[in-house]
């Protein structure tokens, strides 16, 4: 039987304001006067009959909810397929509630019509407006995901709004170092802790991820791209397909939920006269990885440049060292970390530095100022392991007075 196309519906727009009702999603669904928009176009979600887990971080530290497109599409495709549609409160200690699939004995269907759209404004929208908003604080996106796998099974349809800064373990985005962590360190550390979650055939949409809203910082595109890179490497190691919402979200923050901790933005490179400075790989003059590549060369630039400037002002020797996480052992990190630090040198060079005074050598992962990346178990620990990738400049220390 070929599914009807059916009005858009009407339905919460942000669960913690009980008077407003959701008008983007209203219009984002089929309808007379947009037969030929497709929400679902450039995502990976299914238009089939199938489940559909919509989790949603109503909670502190986020921009106020904003539901793609695809939601109400897909609200309506699931209710008229009579397949189960589950809501998912993204806080602390995420919690399912799971709705009775739309029934009907309709007849005919102008009934069914009408029975469906009962559904969804006396079901579904009441549902949206009273349990996604946060209870309990903190965030913790890896178990909701986890959540909503379960309730859809394999063909599922899984969308996520949220900003994708957990701050619960294993994944606390408060650490230093989290927020530019590899996505493959992720991924490695979270399947040795068997953690990774169970997303075989499931659709998932990111929607929100990388905006915030006071007091949580703005991430810059940077760290916005990583968040999202580390999110979809998880979906993807878990057997899901995954696409992330384009859409900026920058509006502010909902008032009144439980509060959520403040994650770590890298620090600045702040160039130093004298003694040392640390050029962060989370920071500008970070490289791609396992290679000497910059990895955003025109930031690595500008940075080496404010450097350059600062040795110009003496003729000082200056020693470049380069640091790496524990990971690959020695024979592909002490060659690397002194890859790295030719790399910075021979930029400073091409700068006007001259090559006498730059000393370069690779420490790899023995220099002696990186933290432990080492779990109990021997496992990589990517916040960590991102603190240690570096480049230290070490000029002369500085003279009293």
């Amino acid at each position: 039987m070929r599914r009807k196309d059916f009005p858009a519906v009407r339905v919460a727009c942000a669960a913690v304001a009980a008077a407003a009702l959701m008008a983007e999603v209203a219009g984002c669904g089929p309808s007379t006067t947009a037969k030929d928009t497709n929400p679902l176009a450039d995502t990976c979600l299914t238009n089939g009959a199938a489940p559909l887990a919509l989790a949603v971080g109503a909670r502190s530290n986020v921009p106020t909810t904003r539901f793609p497109p695809a939601v109400g599409a897909l609200l309506q495709t699931a209710a008229n397929d009579q397949q189960q549609i589950s809501l998912i409160r993204i806080d602390g200690q995420p919690k399912i509630f799971m709705q009775q699939p739309f029934s009907t004995t309709a007849q005919n269907g102008p009934a069914r019509q009408a029975d469906l759209n009962k559904y969804l404004n006396e079901t579904i929208e009441p549902a949206l407006r009273t349990t996604i908003h946060a209870q309990v604080p903190e965030a913790d996106i890896l178990t909701a995901l986890n959540l909503a796998a379960s309730a859809t099974g394999p063909d599922g349809n899984i969308i996520v709004i949220d900003s994708g800064l957990q701050t619960v373990a294993p994944l606390q985005y408060q650490q230093r170092g989290m927020m530019m962590a590899q996505p493959a360190d992720i991924v490695g550390f979270l399947r040795q802790q068997k953690l990774i979650p169970d997303l075989r055939g499931r659709h998932v949409l990111l929607s929100g991820f990388g905006y915030t809203a006071a007091p949580q910082p703005v991430l810059n595109q940077a760290e916005r791209d990583n968040v999202i890179a580390q999110w979809e490497a998880i979906i993807r190691a878990g057997g899901g397909c995954v696409t992330a919402d384009p859409v900026a979200n920058t509006t502010v923050e909902v008032a009144g939920s439980p509060s959520v901790a403040i994650a770590q933005l890298p620090p600045p490179t702040v160039i130093h006269p004298c003694g040392t400075t640390v050029l962060s790989d989370s920071g500008s003059v970070g490289f791609v990885v396992g290679t000497a590549t910059f990895r955003n060369p025109s930031a690595a630039d500008a940075t080496l440049r404010q450097l350059a400037s600062t040795l110009k002002g003496s003729d000082e020797p200056v020693t470049l060292i380069g640091s790496t996480s524990s990971e690959g052992g020695d024979a592909v990190n002490n060659p690397l970390s002194q890859q790295r630090a030719d790399a910075v040198k021979s930029t400073l060079q091409s700068m006007g530095i001259a090559s006498g005074r730059i000393a370069s050598t690779g420490e790899g992962s023995h220099y002696p100022g990186r933290v432990n990346d080492l779990g109990p178990g021997g496992e990589l620990l990517p916040a960590q392991a991102e603190q240690d990738r570096e480049v230290i400049v070490q000029l002369p220390s500085c003279r009293p007075g």
